[in-house]
């Protein structure tokens, strides 16, 4: 298995009691090297769609990513904080979708914490549009569930991350 988005699986070598090398893979998706896409109900209740890509996730499966104070998926998080998260590796055969709950962080020493944490800040387009300090806010996501599919393997696993610690 390597650390990389071209991540090989094979249906025949997983057992139950392997799932740490479930989390381990699921890890190596969510990376931060990645964007992910993640998943709100706005206002309204419907589904809504983005992007993200700034990611601190050394603290998996508790994660953040930064995104701009004023965008909707703020509002949408305060609203309905039940969010999903998906990744996949570059040649699609493998899927993993992060369910949990989210809450937006905008203490001062919170954000200074994840900033300092932040994989990749090559897509923090937000941060050229804001001109208010400090210009950003973090969503935090604690992680109820993984959902690993790889539709090429006709495999689909469902873990509660915390079960396994």
């Amino acid at each position: 298995m390597s650390a990389t988005n071209d991540i090989e699986f094979d249906p025949n070598t997983y057992d139950i009691e392997d799932s740490d090398d479930v989390i381990n893979l699921a890890k190596s998706l969510v990376n931060g090297h990645y964007p992910g896409i993640l998943g709100t109900i706005d206002l309204e209740g419907k589904p809504q769609m983005r992007w993200m890509s700034t990611l601190a996730l050394d603290e998996f499966p508790v994660f953040q990513t930064l995104t701009s104070p004023e965008s909707r998926k703020v509002r949408e998080i305060l609203a309905h904080p039940e969010v999903n998260w998906m990744f996949f590796n570059k040649d699609l055969s493998l899927v993993v979708n992060l369910k949990g709950r989210a809450r937006v962080v905008d203490d001062g020493p919170s954000l200074k914490r994840i900033w300092q944490r932040i994989v990749d800040m090559s897509h923090a387009y937000f941060l050229e549009h804001y001109h208010k300090k400090p210009g950003f806010c973090a969503i935090e996501t604690v992680v109820e569930s993984i959902e690993l599919h790889s539709p090429k393997h006709n495999v689909h696993f469902t873990l509660n991350p915390f079960e396994m610690a």
